[in-house]
């Protein structure tokens, strides 16, 4: 206790201890009050990580199924350039066969064969032939045949042309169904990258609100230790002042107890020494009288 303090009187030690105990419990509200807003703050970090966590998560997710979907366009474009590159080649050669047909030409006549076959019975079955009928037909066979080995050729450059056509419409359809997934996919893919980065976006905010939160928990944490050194300081305070003011106040009212006896005995002397002269006079005494003197020894 400071020098200060034990030259107070009683009365001033009575009024200080009660400054003090106001003082404490206004220390104690105010701890009551900053646990009670460090608990909300921690609460509410505590939900802002958890939504942030979780848009987190939302956000991989998203990048994930994009990536996936990334992997699958990269495919089906290497498909759809395959075909483009095997089309190009194809279509090359089908210009070829176009430019061979043209040098081929379209034959007129396609019944060439007939003619040869009907030629060659006629000199198989004529018996007596001119060396001009024979020379003439020969000359028919040869140019017949010429003719025929031209229409087989051609025949068997559109018969090419067409199966190259028809490969060709066939990869035009892969091409363009190839083509369709690829646009598809990727305004998928588009899809899920504006929702990993709206919820990448939103969960930063949300993070920096709980690492705010968690900043405010952490400045409530140090005025909470602060009032409690206070508070322990004003608790030990008033626990010694309280001590000690007890003692002296227990040490007041015995010395007025004392008084209160002396001054007592004092006047129970003081009649009994009235008592006792009308005593001695010969005076008859009440019983409360009597016991008085015997009270003092005096009988």
């Amino acid at each position: 206790m400071s020098a200060e303090i034990e030259k107070m009187s009683l009365e001033e030690k009575k009024d200080h201890l009660g400054t003090l105990r106001l003082k404490r419990k206004e220390f104690i509200d105010k701890l009551q009050e900053c646990n009670q807003k460090r608990n909300e703050i921690r609460s509410i970090r505590d939900q802002k990580n958890k939504e942030a966590k979780d848009l987190f998560n939302e956000a991989k997710v998203s990048k994930e199924r994009r990536d996936q979907i990334n992997e699958e366009v990269q495919v089906r474009k290497q498909m759809r350039d395959i075909l483009r590159e095997d089309a190009d080649k194809i279509g090359k050669r089908l210009v070829e066969l176009g430019s061979r047909i043209k040098d081929v030409g379209v034959p007129k006549n396609r019944k060439v064969g007939e003619k040869i076959r009907r030629l060659e019975r006629q000199l198989e079955t004529t018996p007596f032939l001119t060396k001009e009928m024979e020379k003439s037909t020969l000359s028919q066979l040869e140019e017949l045949s010429a003719e025929f080995e031209r229409i087989e050729q051609f025949k068997d450059l559109r018969s090419e042309v067409h199966d190259i056509q028809n490969k060709l419409r066939y990869m035009q359809t892969e091409i363009k169904t190839y083509h369709t997934s690829v646009t598809t996919l990727a305004k998928e893919s588009q899809i899920h990258q504006e929702k990993m980065l709206a919820a990448t976006k939103k969960a930063r905010k949300i993070k920096d609100e709980s690492d705010n939160a968690h900043a405010e928990v952490i400045s409530l944490s140090g005025q909470i230790t602060e009032i409690r050194k206070t508070l322990d300081g004003l608790t030990q305070d008033v626990k010694k002042l309280s001590s000690e003011f007890g003692i002296e106040l227990q040490a007041v009212r015995k010395a007025r107890k004392v008084e209160a006896k002396r001054a007592r005995d004092e006047k129970l002397d003081a009649k009994a020494e009235e008592i006792l002269v009308r005593f001695n006079d010969g005076n008859k005494l009440t019983l409360d009288e009597f016991k008085v003197l015997m009270e003092r020894g005096l009988i």
